[in-house]
């Protein structure tokens, strides 16, 4: 049975933890959000591309399409998660993150199965196209829930993007070339370049730390 006295030292020791932190800003992950953003998001375009321009189609052509964003975000995931381990222990406020955008990337996995399954049984793409409407959502819950932790505005921008783009994807769901050009923009600017300012910004605070 703890005194009350510890518990009170133990808060007390993760405030400090966690103001100790301050702004910081994560890299490691601003390196997998602009890698994965700049992927997925040029790789709707080019599907847009193929039907707003006319761009040729083969089997060949759509398997690329198809593997290009994970041959290139899976590596860069797995680099990422070592140097995340190997550098040891991280902050309350980055652990929490961490958690956070961890979370999301399961429940992404686990919804593109459930949906890809359902559209693949059902015979229709209405059904798949409904799931990047799903996962935007989602990640605007997750940058809400960064927002809460780091209190940064830029953090709740992001997050109120993620939550347009929601909208504007589920009224544009049975335009399929407007919808895919309006998934490809956001995939750069919100995910690719939430990306790049959490590296930008943990650049400039290891710069005041030296």
């Amino acid at each position: 049975m703890t005194e009350p006295g510890e518990d009170v030292h133990k808060d007390l020791a993760f405030l400090k933890a966690l103001v100790s932190e301050g702004p910081k800003a994560q890299g490691a992950a601003g390196i997998v959000f602009l890698t994965a953003g700049l992927a997925y998001g040029l790789d709707c375009l080019a599907y847009w591309a193929q039907g707003a321009f006319g761009w040729p189609q083969s089997a060949l052509i759509n398997w690329t399409l198809i593997l290009f964003p994970i041959v290139v975000s899976v590596p860069v995931i797995i680099y990422v998660s070592w140097q995340s381990r190997k550098n040891g222990e991280q902050g309350v406020a980055t652990r929490a993150l961490n958690a956070a955008y961890g979370s999301a990337g399961l429940a992404n996995l686990a919804i593109a199965i459930v949906f890809g399954y359902v559209a693949s049984t059902q015979k229709n793409m209405l059904i798949w196209l409904l799931y990047p409407v799903v996962i935007c959502a989602f990640l605007g819950a997750v940058w809400y829930v960064a927002y809460m932790i780091r209190r940064k505005l830029w953090l709740v921008g992001v997050s109120a993007g993620w939550f347009v783009t929601t909208v504007t994807l589920g009224l544009l769901i049975r335009q399929t070339q407007t919808y895919l050009l309006i998934l490809g923009i956001a995939l750069i600017l919100l995910m690719g370049g939430s990306g790049w300012m959490m590296m930008a910004l943990d650049r400039r605070q290891k710069g005041g730390d030296a």
